[in-house]
């Protein structure tokens, strides 16, 4: 099951306002998911490094995301990437560029 959640603008103000927990997150660009990622500790420090492209030039151009606190993200992560998987036949842009 994808994330389910409100899409929010990846901007600044919003990005202090994510969660400082663990869990998974997407990341889209017009639109379109273009990556899946998990933060062990924090979305919102996450979030910031792709904002400022510490993480990937690919998720830097990234201008909305939506999250999930979880248990396991890595696990959930994974879960994510083999659906996403299955249903278009490959990863989403920018985590096929990272992998």
């Amino acid at each position: 099951m994808p994330i389910i959640g409100k899409k929010i603008p990846l901007t600044p103000k919003n990005v202090e306002n994510a969660p400082d927990e663990p869990g998974v997150y997407a990341l889209y660009i017009g639109g379109h998911l273009v990556y899946y990622g998990y933060a062990e500790t924090s979305i919102r420090d996450d979030l910031r490094d792709h904002r400022s492209g510490g993480k990937s030039k690919c998720t830097a151009a990234a201008t909305i995301y939506d999250c999930e606190i979880c248990l396991r993200p890595p696990n959930r992560q994974r879960d994510l990437l083999a659906e996403y998987k299955k249903a278009y036949g490959i990863l989403p842009l920018c985590n096929g560029k990272m992998a």
